[in-house]
Order: C-alpha cells, then sequence, then structure tokens
C-alpha cells in the first residue's frame, strides 16, 4: 500500500516537471505571437505550478503574473506547526487555485496567493451562506451576452446574502438592511439595481441567485451568480513571505 502511494506521488511529481516545462513554452510562444500580432492568447487556466488560475475581479481582463516564487512544497507553516497540504496537491481533482487579480485585497486575499479548497456537491451547496469565499465557474453565454472576451474560467467571491427566487430588487435591499451596513449607501443600492435587473433579465427567475461582492480599485462592488456555478469553497489561503508558504484558515 505504502509503495502504491509512493508511485502515486512520484507520478504527479513527474506530471508537474512535464507541466511546468510545457506551459513555459506554451507561455513564450503566447509572447512571441503577441509582440508579432499585438492580440493576447489564451493558451489555458494554469499557474506555472500546475494549479488552476482563478480570476479575483473582472474574468475578461489578463493580470500580470507574480514571478519568482517556488513550486509548493508538501508542507507549510500554520501558526506554529507545519501542516500537510499533500491530499490538496495530489487531489485527482484540482483543489488548489492561484489568484490572479487584487479585489479581493480588503479581503486579506491578493495576487499570487494560492487558495486550498473543497469541492462543493449537490448536498453541501444547500449549506453555502455569508462569508464564504468561492470559486465560481465563469458563465461563457452571459459574457458572450456582453460582448466580453473570457480569459479565466473561474472567478473569485465572497459569499453575502443568498437570493430568493422571484424577490423583487426591493425586497432584496430591506433584506439585506439585516445584513450589512454597506447597502445604506445610496450609490451602493443604485449599484445592486443595476447588477440585478441585469442578471434577472439573463438567467430570469429559474436560477436560485447568490450575492456576493468584489472590489475595484478598492471600492465595494455587488456581483449575483446561479448557486450552482459555485464550485469550490477556498479553506485556507497560502501566502508567501518571501521566504516560504504560509497557510491562513479562511473557514
Amino acid at each position: 500500500m505504502k509503495k502504491n502511494a509512493t508511485f502515486a506521488h512520484y507520478r504527479i511529481a513527474v506530471k508537474r516537471i512535464l507541466l511546468y516545462n510545457i506551459l513555459n513554452l506554451k507561455k513564450l510562444i503566447s509572447n512571441i505571437y503577441h509582440l508579432a500580432f499585438g492580440e493576447e492568447v489564451r493558451v489555458n487556466d494554469m499557474d506555472f505550478d500546475g494549479t488552476i488560475r482563478v480570476a479575483a475581479g473582472d474574468p475578461t481582463l489578463s493580470v500580470p503574473t507574480l514571478k519568482g516564487l517556488e513550486m509548493l512544497p508538501d508542507r507549510v507553516l500554520y501558526g506554529n506547526s507545519m501542516m500537510d497540504i499533500s491530499k490538496y496537491k495530489y487531489a485527482a481533482t484540482p483543489l488548489i487555485y492561484t489568484v490572479e487579480g487584487s479585489s479581493m485585497s480588503p479581503e486579506g486575499i491578493s495576487n499570487g496567493d494560492k487558495l486550498l479548497c473543497r469541492i462543493v456537491d449537490n448536498d453541501t451547496i444547500k449549506n453555502i451562506g455569508k462569508g464564504k469565499f468561492v470559486i465560481i465557474a465563469v458563465d461563457p453565454e452571459y459574457y458572450q451576452a456582453k460582448n466580453k472576451e473570457l480569459k479565466y474560467d473561474y472567478k473569485l467571491r465572497h459569499t453575502l446574502f443568498r437570493v430568493p427566487l422571484g424577490a423583487s430588487c426591493d425586497e432584496l435591499i430591506d433584506s439585506l438592511k439585516k445584513v450589512t451596513s454597506s447597502i445604506f449607501l445610496e450609490e451602493n443600492q443604485e449599484n445592486l439595481r443595476i447588477k440585478y435587473d441585469e442578471v434577472v433579465k439573463f438567467y430570469g427567475n429559474q436560477r436560485e441567485l447568490m450575492l456576493s461582492v468584489t472590489y475595484r480599485k478598492g471600492n465595494l462592488r455587488y456581483s449575483f451568480h446561479p448557486i450552482d456555478l459555485i464550485k469550490y469553497v477556498a479553506e485556507y489561503v497560502l501566502k508567501h513571505n518571501g521566504e516560504g508558504w504560509i497557510a491562513k484558515k479562511l473557514e
């Protein structure tokens, strides 16, 4: 059993090394293409270390990636002890996401951070409420309707409120007054009305929505998305302090 586990880890390590070199080659070709034709190429959603990129901000915008950080180890500092993250690294389904963008900086999650996530299934999605950092699958049809080209397949949001099916915007605002003080600002109410009308016009009242928050230039912005597009919940954030990775619990 131990030999099989060691062999499985060895295979994954070799796979990641090959992936690292393939991604570097693709990046080189992408840069050459950009210099020659002035157009960006969306290569894939993987970072150099094999983790998946998630947009913290507008998923139609490109973000310069951080460089010079080493590959993730199997153990990282967590408080006064070491935490084993191998179950995230070697999972059959990718469970580590690299943050690209700074929209969550006011919440303590920055460009280049790594998120250790758990999968959301049909049962656990029922329990997602306020205060979760969630990885959402971007709906390409929604952005196509807005005439925007996607750069990422996933985006990061911080959940605030589950919107009851068929709720009017006035009802939503009244409910939010019991949840967050931000809704008392007139400009936030106006922003919410625009966003809510836009998403209801596209999806109708057939899909339950989650209201989440993001930030633009440090200012709070509301974001709506169907709850069934939530694919992962971030459990830990990994930050690099210049010497190594440090884990912080998110939930």
